[in-house]
């Protein structure tokens, strides 16, 4: 590691980058350690250093970092040194650069162009023509569920209240919910895996499809709380999805598909403009039957 007089600065350099002397190190470029033609800056440092350590702990994280920095350069120099192929290194990361670079460029195009929300209409469309590909791999489930400590006040009202779907009901619920229960769980008004339900019921179950048809509701008491399912809608796995259940996929399904086009687009536009432009220059003739053997 580092010699007492290095660390007295490391220490003195977190202090105070905590104090009001950090603003100004922030401005600085000081060279703070330099290995061959290399050298890691002070706002390198302090750009990588998390915010809200303290003294010790930035001491700490300096120590570790600058030590990083120095046995990187090091190995660095070593293995360029002791690497017989770098050029094919170098054209790995010239190719990596160019692909990391169009990749961002379509990206943001996409973005600006071509991601949005599609219209209801046509997610209706597509699912209309496309229901039978929209198929469950798991049951699903409208409803409500409580879960309530058997200690909590008038218990016996609330499993009137659970089973009714009314507006008056739910707020009833609603209101005794806030006071009373563990966990309180509305979605009368969309699906949701039947395994994240039973998830919070320590009830046998058994197969979904064999519960959901013979179990309407629930109410189970176990290890001192009353747990209250009221189910008002259901599907089975190998079902056909409701449509507002399928409706995220149809969505990122049409995306998709407006990204491939629009990618497709932008090539054949990209080409089409460079070889009107000359641009593109044929070093081998198009028009020779044996064109594949001339490139060999």
């Amino acid at each position: 590691m580092f010699t007492r007089p290095v660390l007295v600065w490391i220490v003195l350099f977190s202090a105070c980058l905590f104090t009001a002397c950090r603003n100004g190190l922030q401005g600085g470029g000081e060279a703070l350690v330099q290995v061959g033609d290399k050298t890691l800056s002070r706002q390198e440092l302090l750009d990588a250093m998390p915010e809200g350590l303290s003294p010790a702990d930035s001491a700490e994280f300096a120590d570790k970092y600058i030590r990083s920095w120095i046995d990187d350069e090091l190995l660095y120099r070593v293995a360029q040194k002791n690497i017989p192929d770098m050029e094919r290194i170098d054209a790995l990361v010239e190719k990596y650069k160019r692909d990391l670079v169009i990749f961002e460029y379509r990206k943001r195009l996409l973005s600006e162009r071509v991601d949005k929300e599609f219209d209801e209409q046509e997610l209706a469309d597509y699912y209309e023509k496309n229901s039978d590909k929209f198929r469950l791999r798991e049951a699903i489930l409208k409803g409500l569920f409580v879960k309530v400590p058997e200690t909590a006040p008038n218990i016996a009202q609330l499993k009137k209240w659970y089973c009714s779907t009314k507006p008056d009901g739910v707020e009833k619920i609603e209101k005794y919910a806030l006071k009373n229960v563990v966990i309180y769980d509305y979605f009368y008004d969309r699906w949701i895996p039947f395994e994240e339900v039973v998830n919070n019921i320590p009830y046998e179950f058994g197969k979904p499809e064999t519960f959901l048809k013979t179990h309407p509701k629930l109410e189970f008491n176990k290890n001192g709380y009353w747990y209250l399912l009221n189910i008002t809608e259901y599907r089975v796995a190998g079902e056909v999805m409701p449509y507002d259940f399928a409706k995220p996929q149809i969505q990122e399904i049409l995306a998709n598909s407006s990204r491939l086009a629009f990618n497709r687009e932008l090539e054949e536009s990209l080409y089409n403009d460079a070889e009107k432009s000359g641009e593109i220059k044929w070093l081998y003739k198009q028009d020779d039957p044996e064109k594949n053997d001339s490139i060999k």
